[in-house]
């Protein structure tokens, strides 16, 4: 039973450091690119991958699926067991993310991404599901089973940080767990069923061949159009979470398995690192093809948005955003291209309110508003939004400042004096005002779309 514990250690070392240091947090808060550039995301909403959606249903035909297999052996404890994998695994991510496992605020960063999500919920199922089949498998189906497992696991350990729903730490933490329940329940099966001792003869499956799969499954997840550093890094740890569940269910992690799970690991944080520092160091480009609207309302009068655009437009758009909201930043994006024209035309005019909801909120709406107050608001919001890879260092925000034209040191004195924090007091007024609960929220000539509604087909059959 010692390698159980050599798991749960190592899911209480990953918590710690993953979650409770300042560095860690800063790492995997920063989640690059956007949900709609990556491969999965267009066969979510159809297709739907298990457990992608579905998680319930998923996991209870699993584990009827599992008991099923055991009984038509005639093996009860089998069958126990089987069903023990899964349950405990989801069991027990749920009671550890949802009540026992809090995310401390050290690294200053906004509520939103605070949310707490050690350990992911859908790769706790699909790794409960996938070790439990493979515990009541039979010898000569077990490498079948393996192989499915392997897939389907690195397939949505990568997909689920893809979409930025979760953090690698989130994704190899709840495949510790389904190993670790894995080992228990083998451990207490009787030693004639007990599926490690035919392993020590017969491999699940090999190395290159479980790699090669893996790496599959990792790459459709983690695809993307964009932001091909953090598909990197995304694919990596799902082949790690794919390899500690071969590792577990090959030789219970230790000699030649628990080399390669080093291995991957550290490719895992080595990868990690260079994306970190390829994100503070990076050059600043602007996208010199959108047009740079007037400022018709500046920054600093309270109750009122910075207003773009040309006076006398019949329709303004009122656009509540946050700077470290992604769906914000990907509404943005996607509707530059039927706002722009609009705006250089004189048809509508928009409005930004920026919102702060924490300290990195706080520097960069207040660097908004000093562009803002210099004419280039849109400017800066477009380079922002437009490239969330970034990790906008003191360095490359100044790097901004110069390519937007802006006098020296705007930026470093907005930050030191403070000059607008009353104006976004006077603007969390106005969100309370008009009821908006949530980001992004966008208001066509007062009328209100909230939430799943703030989409560009949405938008343009508000403005006619």
């Amino acid at each position: 039973m010692r390698q159980p514990f050599k798991l749960a250690i190592a899911f209480v070392v990953l918590y710690l450091l993953a979650v409770c240091t300042p560095y860690g947090q800063s790492v995997e808060n920063r989640p690059g690119g956007f949900a709609s550039e990556t491969w999965v995301f267009h066969i979510l909403y159809s297709v739907g991958p298990p457990p992608l959606r579905f998680e319930g249903p998923i996991f209870v035909i699993g584990v009827i699926l599992i008991v099923g297999v055991a009984v038509l052996r005639r093996q009860w404890w089998l069958a126990v067991a089987g069903a023990f994998v899964p349950v405990a695994t989801a069991a027990a991510s749920y009671l550890l993310n949802r009540m026992i496992l809090p995310r401390p605020d050290i690294s200053n960063a906004p509520e939103s991404l605070m949310e707490v999500s050690f350990p992911s919920g859908h790769v706790a199922v699909t790794a409960g599901v996938a070790a439990g089949a493979i515990l009541v498998s039979t010898p000569r189906a077990r490498p079948y089973v393996a192989a499915a497992g392997v897939l389907w696991l690195a397939f949505v350990a990568a997909a689920v940080q893809n979409l930025g729903w979760h953090r690698p730490s989130d994704a190899i933490g709840a495949t510790l767990l389904a190993c670790i329940a894995y080992l228990v329940a083998a451990h207490l099966l009787p030693a004639a069923t007990r599926p490690a001792t035919q392993v020590r003869t017969t491999p699940v499956l090999g190395l290159v061949p479980a790699l090669a799969i893996a790496a599959v499954g990792a790459t459709l997840g983690a695809g993307r159009t964009g932001y091909i550093p953090e598909a990197v890094v995304t694919a990596i740890v799902g082949v790690l979470c794919a390899v500690i569940l071969w590792s577990t269910v090959q030789r219970g992690v230790r000699n030649s398995s628990g080399i390669v799970v080093a291995v991957v690991l550290v490719l895992a944080i080595v990868s990690a690192v260079g994306v970190d520092y390829w994100r503070k160091h990076s050059e600043v480009n602007l996208d010199s093809g959108r047009p740079e609207p007037a400022v018709i309302t500046g920054p600093g009068t309270a109750g009122k948005g910075v207003t773009v655009g040309k006076r006398g437009a019949d329709t303004n758009i009122d656009f509540y955003l946050a700077f470290s909201c992604r769906p914000c930043a990907e509404f943005e994006k996607a509707t530059g291209s039927t706002l722009d024209p609009l705006l250089e035309n004189g048809t509508v005019t928009v409005t930004y309110w920026p919102v702060v909801s924490g300290d990195s909120d706080q520097r960069l709406a207040t660097l908004f508003a000093a562009a803002a107050a210099n004419g280039k608001a849109s400017g800066f919001l477009h380079a922002v939004y437009g490239d969330s890879e970034k990790a906008w260092t003191d360095d490359q925000l100044a790097e901004l400042g110069d390519k937007l034209g802006l006098p020296k040191d705007t930026f470093a004195t907005a930050l030191r004096t403070n000059s607008y924090g009353n104006w976004f007091k006077s603007i969390d007024e106005t969100t309370v005002e008009r009821q908006i609960t949530e980001l992004p929220a966008v208001l066509v000539n007062g009328k209100k779309l909230l939430g799943d509604q703030v989409t560009v087909d949405n938008l343009k059959s508000a403005l006619g």
